[in-house]
């Protein structure tokens, strides 16, 4: 079920992406529950004043003002670049979208504290990535989001919505975007994944090679349905759909949206993984063409 959560004031959003959530046990299937600073509803996203560099609320509150070398401005997407693994700046991506496109970033989460459960949270150095993230994608568009039962995913969403300056917060946790997506057999998957190996080197070595295949479903088919599945219908989709994710979720879509030219390649000698904030974009037009990227949100794509 999407959520539509006010992000207003501004100062009260700060607060409450600062704030460490609670156990999400206690708020049911969404960590948003737990986030005090922030109330239920249903005031509509953001709208852009006249000014290209000012985001206002519906009642015309100023929620975000960027500098002047930060004012929107599109790009033609022949002039996306790629770096040396392979990933676009997510920033150009969207600056790219043409009047009759839609687009869904699928990216990993920021970087997290010590713990991998469920309540993990973001590090400091996370937080101030997401809103980093999010002053990139400052624009004249709706952004709504998705995310995992995890409360890293969940406040990186957030933070990109603060960074964007979004008077609302239209977001919805969703399961499916985990790595049970792929694994057919868990048991097997745990049994490859034990030393001297990993779950990244088991993951990326069935994505670019078909290694372990015994223990996904397979590569093409699985692909293929969950990228109709980001897409949705363009009639209904929003403008820009951000989907928060984690490591080895998102690893084999990117493989598989770039035809394996991106370089994920963790079991060769240069150990390259997806990095926090980095994954793929996938942008439809009206007659449903497709254009597909690696994209990272910070410095670099791999870590």
């Amino acid at each position: 079920m999407k959520k539509s959560v006010s992000l207003l004031p501004a100062m009260a959003l700060s607060v409450a992406f600062l704030a460490a959530c609670s156990d999400d046990s206690s708020s049911g299937n969404n960590p948003a529950a737990s986030n005090p600073g922030i109330s239920s509803d249903s005031t509509n996203p953001q709208q852009t004043s006249s000014d290209a560099n000012q985001i206002t609320s519906s009642d015309g509150t100023l929620i975000a003002s960027s500098s002047s070398e930060d004012v929107f401005q599109p790009i033609d997407p022949a002039a996306i670049t790629l770096d040396e693994d392979g990933f676009a700046d997510i920033k150009d991506v969207y600056r790219s979208l043409q009047a009759n496109e839609k687009a869904v970033f699928v990216i990993r989460h920021a970087e997290r504290d010590m713990f991998v459960t469920r309540q993990g949270d973001l590090s400091e150095d996370g937080e101030i990535q997401a809103l980093d993230v999010g002053k990139k994608l400052v624009g004249p568009d709706e952004f709504t989001y998705s995310h995992t039962d995890y409360v890293r995913t969940y406040k990186t969403c957030l933070g990109i919505a603060t960074g964007r300056g979004q008077a609302t917060f239209p977001n919805d946790t969703n399961d499916i975007y985990t790595e049970g997506w792929y694994v057919s057999n868990d048991s097997l998957f745990d049994e490859y994944s034990k030393k001297p190996s990993d779950t990244h080197t088991v993951t990326s070595s069935w994505a670019y090679n078909g290694e372990f295949a015994d223990a996904f479903f397979d590569y093409t088919a699985k692909n293929e349905e969950m990228t109709n599945m980001l897409v949705g219908d363009y009639a209904t989709a929003s403008r820009v759909r951000v989907v928060c994710s984690h490591d080895n979720f998102v690893v084999p879509l990117t493989v598989y949206l770039t035809n394996k030219t991106v370089n994920l390649r963790v079991f060769e000698n240069n150990k390259k993984w997806l990095n926090f904030l980095a994954g793929a974009a996938i942008i439809t037009n009206d007659a449903g063409a497709r254009r597909t990227y690696a994209v990272k949100g910070l410095e670099s794509g791999v870590q």
